[in-house]
């Protein structure tokens, strides 16, 4: 019998949905997002797609990474900029403090480490089980995860159209024990809704079996103190960062870890002082 996620209903309890993340490993959260808003999320998607037509496709460099991200799936990076009304979603307050106290035995400030829209299209199979802190190999496992994620759906998400699976428990266990598939749960959710998970869980986008899509926008924070695993100084143009609010342009890492509190270092600065203020000379001229 496969294992169920928790869901937590609205009005959110955050603290709540902290203290099950850090235990079970993730939470299906509903109602994160309004209707009215996945229906302009989704239009400005579609409108985007029509126009690039040939966005989105795996082309890392690597046959084997790119197998990884999926032949049949469409993945946008740099929404900021391709998709102007994600910044909401991207510097979501409420998700931006849990991620911040997911990590802040680690870190004082935490970074995008992607934003992402994913569409699994039909006939995609089944994603590779993996852990998403495997992208810094060195960083051992521990009670506070380094990296923590949000995956919003757009669509209905169902198990035939790809709903994530999830390992639940699984950032506790040896790094080189494999889940079951009795192991996992599904992550099936409604448009709005967004599974929140540790980047430490075993987890992976399911196949599909259906005849349509399955679009959701991944969300990923990690130590303000790593590097992100999408490089928003290359995806986001200097201008569109400048005329962001200062929490995104936080996230996008216009602004220095103080990691002093944690007996560390300042790391990101500019001039030696805040790389804020780099974009203050973009917005003056």
């Amino acid at each position: 019998m496969t294992r169920e996620l928790s869901r937590v209903a609205v009005p959110h309890n955050w603290s709540a949905i902290h203290d099950e993340v850090r235990s079970a490993g993730g939470v299906i959260v509903e109602g994160l997002l309004d209707a009215s808003v996945v229906d302009e999320l989704n239009g400005d998607i579609d409108r985007y797609l029509v126009e690039h037509s040939d966005a989105g496709h795996a082309e890392t460099g690597s046959e084997l990474y790119d197998r990884f991200l999926g032949a049949r799936t469409i993945r946008l990076h740099g929404l900021l900029d391709k998709i102007p009304s994600t910044e909401a979603l991207l510097a979501h307050p409420e998700l931006v403090a849990w991620a911040e106290q997911s990590m802040s035995d680690l870190a004082a400030s935490v970074l995008l480490s992607a934003g992402e829209m994913i569409e699994i299209r039909s006939g995609e199979p089944a994603q590779l089980p993996h852990r998403d802190s495997d992208s810094w190999p060195a960083m051992p496992i521990g009670e506070t995860p380094v990296v923590v994620n949000a995956i919003v759906a757009l669509d209905e998400t169902t198990l035939d159209n790809g709903a994530t699976y999830v390992a639940p428990g699984s950032w506790a266990w040896p790094p080189e024990r494999r889940a079951e598939p009795d192991e996992f749960a599904r992550a099936v959710m409604s448009p709005g809704d967004a599974l929140l998970f540790r980047g430490d869980v075993i987890h992976g986008g399911g196949e599909n079996t259906s005849d349509g899509r399955r679009r959701v926008i991944s969300v990923s924070y990690c130590a303000g103190w790593l590097r992100p695993v999408e490089n928003s100084f290359l995806t986001v143009p200097t201008a569109t960062a400048a005329a962001a609010s200062s929490a995104m342009q936080g996230l996008l890492g216009y602004r220095a870890h103080d990691g002093i509190e944690h007996g560390g270092g300042m790391v990101g600065l500019y001039e030696n002082g805040d790389p804020g203020a780099y974009l203050a000379t973009q917005r003056e001229r």
